[in-house]
């Protein structure tokens, strides 16, 4: 059963969406008034120049992209470092010449792939 609506209650709902768009709109105010000036690129681009700005902070990004390229892959090697640790732990005959041969190829791999983003930033 639905109970009826008089006109009263209707007009009240009609009423509340734009008071609280109004009341958004007082605080987006004080929220805005308060916000930290941006920061300039670590390339250092002159006032008014916006393509030296915009290189700027691609190259910052390609510097971002490459530190979470390495993390990532310091993380892979992680997990799978810990498998091979896990498999040889639960297995009856362990083979742990097997875990440490990982651990070695995967030492050089980082440092290798460390190298070659740490050149690709300094050239971009």
């Amino acid at each position: 059963m639905n109970p009826v609506m008089h006109e009263s209650t209707i007009k009240q709902k009609r009423n509340i969406a734009p008071l609280s768009m109004f009341w958004l709109w007082l605080v987006s105010i004080s929220a805005q008034a308060q916000l930290p000036t941006p920061v300039d690129p670590t390339s250092g681009a002159p006032n008014g120049n916006y393509l030296a700005f915009m290189q700027g902070w691609t190259g910052d990004a390609v510097d971002y992209i490459a530190l979470a390229i390495s993390g990532a892959g310091f993380l892979w090697i992680g997990w799978i470092l810990l498998s091979k640790f896990n498999e040889a732990r639960s297995s009856n005959d362990p083979d742990w010449g097997s875990v440490g041969l990982t651990a070695v190829i995967a030492g050089v791999l980082l440092a290798i792939v460390s190298f070659f983003l740490n050149e690709a930033v300094g050239i971009i």
